[in-house]
């Protein structure tokens, strides 16, 4: 039987991700001819290109909506929903699916995951449904950077307020990217400026809906090839669908379907598109069958959860995840130089960032408001350098404490000290 493991339900679709989305719809609509067990793993470390959909049929490994597809028809497991196609509609739909995928799927990022509204406020807590806790915390960063990366070409990147298009200071941050003791001395403003008044995405509004329209307008103008207007539009006529209508379910669902704040999709395709609605509509799958994943071992889950920390770590993890996705492709197992290398730098740095975390506890505590001086025992010491010494010791003078706090040695000495007015 074959095994299917995908991103779990969420926004009341069957996946959270799009082209999961797509080959459950694909498999609603030509099941298996040996069965299929449809299960939410939520976890593409089962299949060795790290990447969910991934389907286990005999212990062959097959990751993405078009791979999968393809390796079904060559291996006749299930009707190929492309049959009734002639071959320049075939051709049409490897292209359409290539222009999915570069132009709805960032979409689809921009909305769930780049603008800071949705992400915080209906992305990050489907996640936190799907994932087991600590993974809560440290895996949904990991897909907000992916999909971020896969959008970072629009131009859109403000949609995230976190973000700072320059690494510092920048002159549209306002006074809130000062440091506090620069903001003391400005004088306060009690109104904000019309662009300070927008969000994210009304600022940048008309960037956004030529991003959209371009997109969706494309699609819309496919989709209305089949002069149809009822609710079995199909990108190529009759009534049933399919490839490409499949994966345009997918990333066309992402956009219509999820309850967000900021709604800009859903907006525009119901003004300007809603045959697009009603196309999501039409090709929902009922009735899923689910099968429950197998439960993970202690070393699997340690693993993963260690996996994810390590991601998470500022510029190791950038190199830990390009290593990781190197040895996915050459489809390299267990250690090698590379893998040692790896681990050895992640060591010493591990063991230098020990280091550096232990000397700087015990720095003195500058700015405190209590220090304790001690004097130098046998005499000062200036007086080894000579007369030079001699003459700074003299100019400094030795001090003789006239009371002992009994709290303190008998060489040390109280100073009490005004941090704040002295850094003023």
């Amino acid at each position: 039987m074959l095994e299917l493991h995908v991103w779990g339900p969420a926004f009341g679709l069957a996946s959270i991700d799009a082209e999961c989305l797509a080959i459950i719809t694909y498999l609603h609509n030509a099941p298996p001819t040996s069965g299929c067990r449809l299960i939410p793993s939520n976890d593409p470390s089962v299949s060795p290109s790290d990447l969910l959909p991934a389907l286990n049929h005999a212990g062959i490994w097959t990751s993405g909506y078009r791979p999968i597809v393809n390796y079904l028809v060559s291996k006749s497991l299930c009707t190929n929903l492309d049959t009734t196609l002639n071959p320049t509609q075939q051709a049409d739909t490897v292209a359409y699916s290539a222009y999915l995928l570069a132009n709805a799927g960032p979409l689809v990022d921009l909305s769930l995951y780049v603008s800071a509204a949705n992400w915080s406020a209906t992305t990050r807590p489907a996640y936190s449904a799907l994932l087991p806790f600590p993974l809560t915390w440290t895996l949904p960063p990991l897909l907000r950077a992916d999909a971020a990366k896969r959008a970072e070409h629009l131009g859109l990147a403000e949609l995230d307020t976190d973000f700072d298009p320059n690494g510092g200071l920048h002159l549209t941050a306002g006074r809130d990217a000062l440091p506090e003791t620069f903001r003391r001395h400005l004088p306060v403003r009690t109104k904000k400026t019309v662009r300070e008044e927008m969000t994210p995405e009304q600022a940048a509004a008309i960037r956004l809906c030529g991003v959209t329209e371009d997109c969706l307008s494309v699609v819309n103008s496919l989709l209305g090839e089949s002069g149809s207007e009822d609710k079995s539009l199909r990108f190529f006529g009759g009534s049933s669908p399919t490839s490409l209508d499949c994966l345009a379910y997918g990333f066309l669902a992402l956009m219509v379907v999820p309850d967000v704040p900021r709604s800009f999709l859903k907006d525009w395709i119901q003004a300007e598109t809603p045959r697009l609605r009603r196309f999501v509509e039409s090709m929902a799958p009922t009735d899923l069958a689910w099968s429950s994943a197998t439960p993970s071992t202690f070393v699997g889950s340690s693993t993963r959860i260690a996996d994810s920390i390590v991601r998470n770590i500022p510029s190791i993890g950038e190199h830990y995840t390009n290593e990781m996705r190197y040895r996915a492709e050459s489809g390299i197992t267990g250690l090698d130089q590379r893998a040692v290398m790896m681990l050895m730098s992640v060591m010493i740095t591990g063991a230098a960032v020990g280091y550096g975390l232990h000397m700087y506890k015990n720095l003195q505590p500058f700015g405190a408001r209590r220090q304790v001086w001690r004097q130098l025992r046998g005499g000062s010491r200036l007086s080894q350098f000579g007369d030079l010494g001699s003459m700074l010791n003299s100019a400094m003078g030795a001090y003789q404490p006239e009371s002992r706090p009994n709290n303190l040695e008998s060489s040390g000495r109280l100073v009490d000290v005004d941090s704040e007015s002295a850094l003023d």
